[in-house]
């Protein structure tokens, strides 16, 4: 059985690659919508486990604070994949940084789990 750390991480590179718009990452874009909404709805639900589980329980933990951190991003990544146009203008500007923070946990996490 996978860790839950590791399903995390797969889950905010996962939301990290659909959420990117590089053009690199161009042929994931013109994928179905259906297969983008499940996507969506992954990482929602993964952000939604992070936040309102895991985190509300362990908040003087490290790994509470990072659930806390990681989920919140992750819950906008999904957003993000799933209709970013609906979101308001602020939200829609922070989307690099946002996707950037979100890259730091996924590394964060990593790096933390590797060293376990």
């Amino acid at each position: 059985m996978l860790p839950m750390g590791t399903i995390m991480t797969g889950c905010m590179i996962t939301g990290l690659l659909f959420a990117t718009r590089l053009p690199v990452l161009r042929t994931l874009q013109k994928l179905p919508a259906w297969f983008k909404k499940t996507i969506a709805f992954v990482v929602f639900a993964a952000g939604s486990w992070n936040v309102f589980w895991y985190a509300m329980r362990h908040l003087s933990e490290f790994w509470g604070v990072a659930a806390l951190i990681s989920g919140c991003l992750m819950l906008l990544t999904s957003a993000y994949i799933f209709n970013a146009k609906c979101l308001p203008g602020v939200l829609q500007k922070m989307r690099p940084g946002v996707l950037f923070l979100l890259l730091c946990c996924a590394v964060s996490y990593g790096v933390t789990i590797y060293r376990l």
